[in-house]
């Protein structure tokens, strides 16, 4: 069969779509891949950290076996994406649905010529990449969104996403929270009610962030045990759910480059990642690894931008790399120090390993909320950081109380790898759709 895949050029949405792609791949499907190739700058220019990893992503896409379709980048996707590292809470979110929807009609555009050139299956596209989700409806092509959580979904009594609101608040703060969602998904609802009258497409109902909206297939790369209840989210969605947990792929295998020899002795071991955005911060590392020291405990940290930085700070029985085998690694620490992005978060719970948020905003602030309310580990505020409150944070998720409810937790996720369900899931559409075509 052929599928298109398609998202934003990050870590972070491409990472389930990988592993699915490499699944198909291996099953002796096409797999292309649509992504915005970017300039490699030289280095002394002050990119900011999402743009720098962005540049090297298509090639690494090719490596993995698939045909990269260049897509569009405009200079106002080019800059919403500058901002998102470096703002918080709902302007974060501002800014990055500016990103998702600034060329969404371009890519409809492009895309859409692609399928009529070279026809698919099925498209599978990440949620926030809604070009391709357009394209593949004027195509008449089933179209499958991955979400990485069900966090922009609401859920009853709790506070929305991307608020600073705890579940209560006051009315006046609830209101301005409320004000200020209503102008973000406005926005949404606008600019891509704009693009679907330009291609000819019917109108959509408001509050398109706010539901699982892909007729064809809705993927949650997460587990509903992690998740806020949402019971009737199901019908609320426009097509079918597939709850599949973390998509791995072979990112589950160990990398023979990794110093797996030193991971010996009696410390506890701690795993330190800020993740691939919020990585060039060696101030905030420099503390998380002094916590660990005095509770100790030893690091393995995944420093990216602060690689040489946390070098020159480690301890000699620390182990420091730009990046780590995450998933591989993860059964051999004792517990976590992360960023609470989707991915990191999901699959440190599929481990059973307790851990210690340090949220710098959007889905990582609601992440480190649901870890602290199903007492699974600690949180810290990345504004606020000492070294005592780290070296707290590291003794208390070793408690045998939340080693062991984190230990349970992980019993509830599929026991697979989520990337086989999806791909299962994405042969199932092709198989319908050739069927309807020959009936």
């Amino acid at each position: 069969m052929r599928f298109l895949f398609a998202a934003h050029p990050t870590v972070g949405h491409t990472q389930a779509l990988r592993a699915v792609g490499r699944a198909l791949v291996l099953r002796g499907h096409a797999v292309r891949f649509a992504v915005t190739r970017l300039p490699r700058l030289p280095g002394v220019f002050p990119v900011p950290a999402p743009l720098r990893g962005a540049e090297t992503l298509a090639a690494d896409l090719e490596k993995d076996g698939f045909l990269v379709l260049p897509m569009p980048a405009s200079l106002r996707s080019l800059w919403a994406a500058s901002r998102i590292a470096v703002t918080r809470g709902y302007d974060e979110l501002d800014w990055a649905t500016r990103l998702f929807t600034a060329d969404a009609l371009a890519v409809a555009r492009v895309l859409g010529r692609e399928l009529d050139e070279h026809p698919v299956d099925v498209v599978a596209a990440d949620f926030a990449y809604f070009g391709a989700w357009l394209a593949a409806e004027r195509a008449g092509v089933p179209c499958a969104s991955i979400f990485h959580s069900g966090l922009p979904f609401p859920a009853d009594g709790y506070a929305p996403f991307g608020s600073p609101l705890g579940t209560h608040g006051g009315e006046a703060e609830r209101r301005e929270v409320d004000r200020r969602l209503d102008t973000i998904s406005g926005r949404v609802d606008g600019a891509i009610g704009t693009a679907r009258s330009e291609l000819g497409l019917p109108p959509l109902a408001p509050g398109l962030l706010a539901r699982p909206y892909a007729t064809a297939l809705n993927v949650l790369t997460t587990f509903e045990a992690f998740e806020l209840p949402r019971p009737h989210l199901a019908q609320l969605a426009a097509g079918p759910l597939l709850w599949s947990g973390p998509c791995l792929g072979d990112r589950g295998a160990e990398d023979g480059h990794f110093p797996w020899a030193r991971l010996e002795g009696p410390k506890p071991w701690i795993y330190v990642s800020l993740g691939t955005v919020f990585n060039d911060q060696p101030g905030i590392y420099a503390a998380l690894l002094e916590g660990v020291h005095r509770a100790g405990a030893r690091a393995v940290v995944a420093a990216g931008a602060s690689y040489d930085a946390m070098r020159a700070h480690a301890a000699p029985d620390d182990v420091v790399v730009r990046f780590a085998p995450q998933v591989a690694l993860l059964p051999h620490m004792t517990a976590v120090i992360g960023h609470g992005g989707n991915n990191s978060t999901n699959e440190t719970l599929r481990a059973g390993k307790p851990l210690v948020v340090v949220p710098f905003g959007g889905e990582q602030i609601a992440n480190a909320r649901r870890v602290l309310a199903l007492g699974v580990g600690a949180a810290l505020d990345p504004e606020h950081l000492s070294v005592e409150r780290v070296s707290d944070a590291v003794w208390a998720v070793q408690a045998p109380d939340v080693t062991a409810r984190a230990r349970a937790l992980s019993l509830a996720v599929p026991a697979g790898d989520g990337a086989v369900l999806v791909a299962d899931a994405l042969e199932h559409l092709g198989v319908r759709k050739r069927l309807a075509a020959t009936s």
